[in-house]
C-alpha cells in the first residue's frame, strides 16, 4: 500500500513503510480479520507565527506552512507505524488504520538541510506537537495547525523554518551546506540570553543555538525570541561565519551605548548584518513580550546612519557598512543611493576569501583593506560609503585603524596602557571593563617552528585590584579559542605553551574592576624541551 506525498511518497499503513519518489513496490500484506481497513488521510501542516511590532511580538497571528518537518502515525497505544515528512507547502498524504494519531517533530532534513528545536541543552528531546486524526476524513480536507498560545509549541516550528530560510540563503550565495543544527529553546526555560553555542558535542559535527524563551508565566513582558526572525538569524549568522570564514571574537557582553573591542564589534555586526541579508530587510527588531504590554529592545535601521559612537569598536557601524556594501544587489533595497551594490553573495564571498590570509583575524578596517587590496571595491567608493555612514576616513589602510590587531614579532617587546576607568575613555566611550575598546589590547604573533611560546606582561604599578591597577593576560588560537590566561594580582603576569608553528593571538585586559595602568608585553620562542629516550624492547639488544 502506497500514497504519495506531493513528491515525496510515504505509506503508513500496517505497519509498512514506503518513501521517495518511485518507490518499490510494497508486497500486499494480509489484514487481521479484526483490523479495520486503512484510512487515507491527506492535508496540510501549519504553525503559528507573530511578527514584531513597537509593544512586542503581535497579539494577531499568522499562520505558516511547516516545511519539510518530520512525521509519524501513532496506532492507539502510541507504536509508530510509519515515518515521512511534509513537502515544501507542508502538505502530507498517507494511508493507515482509523484513529491513529500524528506526531509532528520541529525537525528539518532535506537536500543537506538538518536542522531541530530541542527541548534540552543536549539536543536530544525534539519538541513534538500530537494531533489525533479523525476516521474517514476526505482526502486534502485536514488542517493541522501547531498553536502558538498555551503549552503550543509553535515557536519551536517558528525557530527550525527560519534555520531553513538562513541555510537556503547561504546555499544560493556560496552552494555550500552547512552542518546540522539544533535550537535549544523552552517556552519559560531558556531564561539566560541567545547564545551560538558552537559543537556541542566535540567531534559530532551537530552545532548548538541557545533562545530565549521567557521567565515562567511572564511571556506577556519577558524577553522571548521564537518569533524574532532577526534574533534567531543573528545566532545562526555566528554558526555560519564560524562555519565559513573566521572568529575574532572572545565573546562577553556588547551593549550599544558602548564601543566595544574590535573583534567582538565585528563579529557581533556581521551577525545583524546576516540576519537582514536574509531577511532581505534593513530594519533589525528585537521584541520583549506581547503587545499591548511589550516593547522594543532593538529597533535599528541599517540603512541609516549611525548616531553617537561610531568607528572600529561599534557593531552598529559594522553592521550599517556591510548593509551598504551589499544593498542595490541580490534583493537588497538601497534607499541612501550610496556609491556600492556588491550584493549578500559577494559581501559573504568576501569574508570567506579573507580566512585565507595568513593570520587572518579581521576587523571592520581589516575588512575593508582587503575588499581595496583584492580590488572587490575601489578606494573612492569606499570613502564615499564611510562618509554617508558618519564613519572615521581611518577604517581605510594607511588610517591608525587599519593596525587591529598589531602584529608583534618573536623576540618583540612592546608597551601600552590599558583604560577601564576614565569616564570617558580614550576612545569616547563609556568605561565597559570587560570588553570595552580601550581596556582590551590584542597582539597577533607567528610562531613559525615548533617551541615554548613564552609571553610576560609587566604591570606598572601593583597588579591588583584593590588599587584598581590588576591588567590580565591571555593567549588564544587565531579562531578566539583560549589555550592559557594568567589571571593574578601580581605586577608580573606570564603564560608559556608548547606552540606549533602558527598563528596565536595575545590579550591584555583590564581585570575586569575597572583598572587603568601602563604595561610592556614581550614575548620569546624557547626551544622545545628534549624528547626523552625511547626505552628498548626486552631482549633488545
Amino acid at each position: 500500500m502506497r500514497a504519495r506525498i506531493l513528491g515525496t511518497a510515504l505509506t503508513l499503513g500496517l505497519g509498512m513503510l514506503s518513501i521517495g519518489c518511485g518507490a518499490a513496490a510494497v508486497p500486499p500484506v494480509q489484514r487481521p480479520p479484526t483490523m479495520p481497513p486503512p484510512v487515507r488521510y491527506a492535508g496540510i501542516v501549519r504553525y503559528e507565527a507573530r511578527l514584531p511590532s513597537a509593544r512586542g511580538v503581535s497579539a494577531a497571528i499568522e499562520t505558516r506552512p511547516a516545511r519539510w518537518v518530520r512525521l509519524r502515525a501513532l496506532d492507539a497505544g502510541g507504536e509508530p507505524l510509519g515515518l515521512g515528512r511534509t513537502d515544501g507547502e507542508g502538505r502530507f498524504a498517507f494511508e493507515a488504520p482509523p484513529g491513529v494519531t500524528l506526531e509532528i517533530a520541529a525537525s528539518v532534513d532535506h537536500e543537506g538541510h538538518r536542522f531541530e528545536a530541542c527541548a534540552d541543552a543536549g539536543g536530544e528531546r525534539v519538541h513534538l506537537h500530537l494531533e489525533a486524526l479523525p476516521a474517514g476524513a476526505p482526502p486534502n480536507a485536514l488542517e493541522i495547525v501547531v498553536p502558538d498560545e498555551g503549552e503550543g509549541v509553535a515557536g519551536a516550528f517558528h525557530i527550525v523554518d527560519t534555520f531553513l530560510r538562513g541555510s537556503l540563503a547561504v546555499r544560493e550565495w556560496t552552494g555550500r551546506a552547512l552542518p546540522a543544527l539544533f535550537a535549544y529553546w523552552g517556552r519559560g526555560v531558556t531564561t539566560d540570553w541567545s547564545y551560538y553555542r558552537a559543537e556541542r558535542v566535540p567531534g559530532s559535527g551537530r552545532y548548538g543555538i541557545e533562545l530565549l524563551g521567557g521567565e515562567p508565566n511572564q511571556r506577556a513582558t519577558s524577553d522571548t525570541d521564537e518569533h524574532d526572525e532577526a534574533i534567531i538569524l543573528h545566532e545562526m549568522g555566528h554558526f555560519v561565519m564560524d562555519m565559513l570564514s573566521t572568529d575574532s571574537s572572545t565573546g562577553g557582553s556588547h551593549p550599544g551605548h558602548a564601543l566595544v573591542e574590535p573583534g567582538l564589534a565585528w563579529e557581533e555586526g556581521r551577525a545583524s548584518f546576516f540576519a537582514a541579508a536574509v531577511l532581505a530587510r534593513s530594519v533589525y527588531e528585537d521584541t520583549i513580550g506581547v503587545e499591548p504590554t511589550g516593547s522594543l529592545r532593538v529597533n535599528e535601521d541599517f540603512e541609516e546612519a549611525p548616531e553617537g559612537l561610531v568607528g572600529l569598536g561599534s557593531e552598529r557601524s559594522v553592521s550599517a557598512v556591510l548593509w551598504d556594501l551589499a544593498d542595490g544587489a541580490g534583493g537588497l533595497e538601497d534607499r541612501d543611493a550610496d556609491p556600492l551594490a556588491l550584493g549578500p553573495a559577494a559581501v559573504l564571498e568576501a569574508m570567506i576569501a579573507e580566512r585565507e590570509e595568513p593570520g587572518a583575524y579581521p576587523a571592520l578596517s581589516t575588512f575593508l583593506g582587503f575588499l581595496l587590496r583584492t580590488g572587490r571595491a575601489p578606494r573612492d567608493r569606499l570613502k564615499e560609503l564611510l562618509r554617508l555612514n558618519r564613519q572615521p576616513q581611518s577604517l581605510l589602510p594607511a588610517g591608525a585603524a587599519e593596525d587591529w590587531p598589531r602584529t608583534l614579532a618573536i623576540g618583540g617587546r612592546v608597551r601600552g596602557r590599558i583604560d577601564g576607568r576614565s569616564e570617558r575613555t580614550p576612545s569616547g566611550s563609556p568605561p565597559l571593563p570587560a570588553t570595552g575598546f580601550d581596556a582590551v589590547h590584542v597582539y597577533r604573533v607567528e610562531v613559525r617552528e615548533r617551541g615554548r611560546l613564552d609571553i610576560g606582561l609587566r604591570i606598572e604599578g601593583s597588579g591588583r585590584v584593590a588599587e584598581r591597577e590588576d591588567l590580565d593576560l591571555e593567549l588564544r588560537t587565531l579562531r578566539a579559542a583560549p589555550i592559557l590566561e594568567a589571571r593574578s594580582e601580581l605586577p608580573f603576569e606570564r603564560v608559556v605553551h608548547l606552540a606549533e608553528p602558527g598563528w596565536y593571538v595575545i590579550y591584555v585586559r583590564d581585570g575586569g574592576a575597572g583598572n587603568r595602568a601602563r604595561y610592556e608585553l614581550d614575548v620569546t620562542l624557547r626551544p622545545p624541551p628534549p624528547t626523552a629516550p625511547e626505552t628498548p624492547a626486552l631482549g633488545a639488544p
